[in-house]
């Protein structure tokens, strides 16, 4: 990609795109021990450098999270609890749990299914396995194709499993239906999968939804990001960033959020 984008008659851009914002995390089945305990799940973040995911195996196509909401969804906030890699503080964590590492330096064993959609995903599940198995968790890279990754997530038959879901922008559309009781629904995809259960994050998603400011909505959405930065219920990886390479003749193709998927309706060619 960066050898593309500086191409004379090539024009890269990655504004387009704010409407699906997808977020990668790692998302964990806390019907399952030891994924039920949030210390597991906070020492699986610190256990992780996502910066290398972003700068060494993206090359660029993402950035890392800093929480639930990707950077472009509305109502963003970055100044929540943050989880810097930091092996020690993950190891810590596991300690306390009383994870204590076995003669070959093992505390747990778990499955993980990348997501399966092209090698660099395939990468990011190999970097992953070899940064948590540093801290003492195991892991067993579970491949499939996308109708059984699909399926086995619907279905909660997984330990940890990477996913992408798209933001749509507002986090009522495409947001709340990640960490909302009320969304656990065995057989479907991209609902709360994780089977996280928090009566005060329900509740703040409803309201935040339906209030009637944007200074109202931010306070809500605020108040929910910190608990869920606590909490965490996924461990967030990246937020992409998607790009276009149009070549310089092409105007109007990026003038939405829906980035190069839209209509191209205003769109032109000039002459040579």
């Amino acid at each position: 990609m960066p050898r593309v984008a500086k191409l004379a008659h090539i024009n890269a851009t990655q504004k387009g795109y704010e409407y699906w914002s997808t977020l990668h995390w790692i998302e964990m089945n806390e019907a399952r021990k030891p994924m039920d305990d949030k210390r597991f799940r906070q020492a699986v973040m610190y256990a992780i450098d996502r910066e290398f995911i972003a700068k060494r195996i993206m090359f660029g196509m993402g950035t890392v999270s800093t929480g639930p909401f990707h950077r472009n969804t509305r109502f963003h906030d970055p100044n929540i609890k943050q989880y810097p890699y930091d092996p020690k503080k993950a190891i810590a964590l596991l300690d306390e749990m009383g994870l204590k590492p076995d003669a070959k330096g093992v505390r747990v064993k778990l499955g993980l299914i990348p997501n399966p959609y092209g090698e660099m995903q395939r990468r990011i599940a190999e970097y992953t396995k070899q940064s948590l198995g540093k801290v003492g968790i195991a892991i067993d890279i579970e491949s499939t194709d996308v109708g059984g990754w699909t399926t086995r997530m619907g279905n909660w038959d997984f330990d940890m499993a990477y996913n992408g879901v798209f933001q749509y922008g507002d986090p009522a559309i495409g947001v709340s239906r990640t960490y909302v009781s009320s969304n656990i629904k065995k057989g479907l995809a991209f609902t709360n999968t994780s089977q996280y259960r928090n009566p005060k994050v329900d509740e703040l998603f409803d309201q935040a939804a339906t209030a009637a400011t944007d200074e109202e909505r931010q306070r809500l959405y605020t108040e929910v990001q910190k608990i869920l930065a606590e909490d965490v219920p996924l461990a967030w990886i990246d937020d992409t960033n998607y790009s276009t390479f149009l070549d310089k003749r092409v105007h109007g193709a990026i003038t939405t959020g829906l980035g190069a998927v839209d209509t191209y309706a205003d769109a032109w060619l000039a002459a040579k």
